[in-house]
């Protein structure tokens, strides 16, 4: 039996190393002084909904690793750390997981245990979304407007330094000239960040994105990278408005008349630059009636009749299949349709009774005007018809002595009638 002296001075050292045991359960094994802490990374560019592994190698001052399970601390000013403790392996070396977090900056990340830190020379930078660009590119769809109006789809194709494309940067988006459907975009998980362009005026888009690196370059058409003073890397695109084809009318040399066919001459021409292909010609001839010419490119020689007198204007429209159109008109005055001529003349002069006299007519028509019907009264009751005889000569005969007025009814083309008359007296 152990004596009451020597219970008591083996319970007090049994409770000492209790003690001492719950004490280095809970304080957490670190570096020695004069350690070192490096750290590497997966990849020190990554968008900002990206995640990358982080590794801190430990090392004593002998260059030999620390105890396995040396706690490291981790902290970063941007995003976070997952898990911010990690007790190093028997190599040692401590590996957590950097995420983004939406985040888009330069991320510094250190490390410490016990003395030993990365310090600010040897911290880790990460260049994180907006911060890791290193080219941006545009793109339109269609690359022209029409002169009337219409949208355009613009893509702004983001990649970093490395090359690949980054997901979740903000990029912004501005324009000279008609509205955008937003100013504000973050790319896709291909890098592309996409908005729509609607004008009815030749633009300039730009897309701006926080960068740090080599500017980029694209090839004409696809718009230009170029790096801004403030830091800032922008494309820029210019978006044209397509050229309508233009279109000039040249009315006859002289008034037209009613019911005749009056010829006018359309001239269209191409756009030079931007130009695209004509869908259609149509004339508004004035007199409430409308024709369609087609396609026509160059120069097309149309005729029309107007039913009525008076001053018309006509209209020609033309349109492109991009909907761009050009308007040209001009005035022009419809005369009444000249009537024919008539001349009647008979022999012998005087006629006698009972003998035979001829009645000769000349009938002259405007140029256009055809004769449809000629009908010859001799004024005695009786007469002729001629067909459409332009001139005749028509023998008859008066029973009756005395004066007799002929009669000459004339039916143009156009559906005028003209009437010419004459005196023939007859003797004995």
């Amino acid at each position: 039996m152990l004596a009451r002296g020597s219970r008591f001075i083996w319970l007090s050292v049994a409770l000492l190393c209790a003690v001492v045991a719950l004490a280095c359960e809970k304080v957490p094994l670190l570096a020695p002084s004069g350690s070192t802490i490096t750290l590497n990374a997966a990849t020190t560019v990554l968008s900002a909904n990206a995640t990358t592994t982080i590794i801190a190698q430990v090392l004593e001052a002998a260059g030999t690793p620390p105890h396995s399970g040396t706690r490291v601390t981790f902290t970063t000013n941007l995003g976070r750390i997952e898990p911010p403790n990690v007790e190093t392996d028997a190599a040692g070396q401590a590996v957590v997981t950097f995420v983004a977090n939406g985040t888009n900056g330069t991320a510094v990340i250190s490390a410490t245990s016990g003395g030993a830190a990365t310090g600010s020379t040897g911290a880790l930078r990460l260049s994180v979304g907006s911060a890791a660009v290193g080219k941006i590119f545009l793109n339109a769809n269609p690359s022209v407007v029409p002169a009337a109006g219409g949208s355009s789809a613009i893509g702004a194709i983001v990649l970093d330094v490395n090359g690949n494309p980054l997901s979740a940067t903000p990029i912004a988006f501005t324009t000279t000239a008609g509205s955008l459907s937003s100013t504000l975009v973050l790319t896709d998980a291909n890098g592309v960040a996409s908005v729509v362009l609607t004008t009815s005026q030749a633009a300039t888009i730009t897309a701006s994105v926080g960068a740090q690196g080599s500017s980029g370059t694209t090839t004409p058409g696809t718009g230009t990278t170029t790096p801004a003073p403030s830091g800032v890397q922008q494309a820029t695109l210019q978006i044209p408005v397509s050229a309508a084809p233009t279109i000039g009318i040249t009315p006859p040399t002289q008034s037209p008349s009613k019911g005749l066919p009056a010829m006018f001459t359309f001239v269209v021409t191409a756009a030079a630059q931007n130009g695209n292909t004509v869908r259609d010609v149509v004339v508004n001839w004035g007199d409430g009636t409308t024709e369609s010419l087609g396609s026509i490119t160059g120069s097309a020689q149309v005729f029309h009749v107007f039913k009525n007198d008076g001053t018309f204007t006509v209209s020609a429209t033309v349109t492109d299949v991009a909907g761009g159109t050009n308007r040209a008109s001009t005035s022009i005055v419809v005369i009444p349709v000249p009537r024919p001529t008539i001349q009647i003349t008979s022999s012998p002069v005087p006629g006698k009774v009972n003998t035979q006299t001829t009645i000769s007519i000349q009938i002259t028509v405007p140029s256009g005007i055809g004769i449809s019907e000629t009908v010859l009264n001799f004024g005695d009751g009786t007469s002729a018809n001629l067909g459409g005889a332009q001139s005749a000569a028509q023998p008859h005969v008066y029973t009756v002595q005395g004066t007799y007025t002929v009669t000459v009814t004339v039916t143009d083309t156009s559906g005028q009638t003209t009437v010419g008359n004459a005196i023939v007296s007859i003797g004995p």
